[in-house]
């Protein structure tokens, strides 16, 4: 009897205090909390997504100039990042020389070569390797050399201006001969090209 009175009289007092103004403000200033909360939360994730997005294209972007990120063996550690980055240099760019020869352009090469004659150093440092890029590197240097060994004998006068394209002629042939590695392959020449070699051999030295 005396529990069910107790009951009935703290339902009354809920319902006194319903009916209370400072009890519905209340109410009215929590609806307004979880507004603003809610609208936080939309607000939050938005950015998140937005971090989210910088990052992956960050990422990617690193990715594409040669930085790798890749996980560390040992296992992590409470204050020391398990992650390292490992930087790639890109690959290098080919020279103008390398791609003449890798296309087999043996008109442009003499070009290019002609134009940098008075850097024969540089022309020497980097023809020789330029030269293994060329499909057939015999068949272009014969190319290269063109048929100047068959000039006359005022071609070959010291005011000539066809000493310049002498000297480029004799200077491929220069960086051909370093291409060679004594102790390596022997080279495997067509005999196609060892004929067309043979011949311009006794041409160049009947002149």
């Amino acid at each position: 009897m005396i529990r069910r009175r107790e009951a009935q009289a703290s339902v009354e007092t809920t319902i006194e205090q319903s009916n209370d103004p400072q009890f519905l403000k209340s109410i009215v200033d929590l609806t307004a909390l979880a507004a603003a909360v809610n609208a936080f939360k939309r607000r939050y994730d938005e950015l998140q997504s937005h971090m989210d997005y910088i990052e992956n294209a960050i990422d990617s972007n690193l990715k594409t100039n040669g930085i790798i990120e890749i996980a560390a063996a040992s296992p992590p550690s409470p204050n020391k990042t398990a992650t390292a980055i490992a930087y790639q240099s890109p690959p290098k760019e080919k020279s103008e020389a390398e791609r003449l020869c890798e296309s087999m352009c043996s008109k442009e090469l003499r070009r290019y070569m002609f134009v940098n004659i008075s850097e024969r150093a540089k022309l020497i440092e980097e023809l020789p390797g330029a030269l293994k890029l060329a499909k057939d590197p015999a068949k272009f240097v014969l190319d290269c050399i063109g048929k100047f060994y068959l000039q006359g004998r005022k071609a070959f006068a010291n005011d000539s201006p066809a000493i310049t394209a002498r000297k480029v002629s004799l200077l491929v042939l220069e960086c051909y001969l370093l291409t060679f590695d004594p102790e390596g392959e022997k080279k495997q020449v067509g005999s196609s090209v060892k004929d067309e070699a043979e011949a311009a051999a006794v041409a160049w030295k009947k002149r």
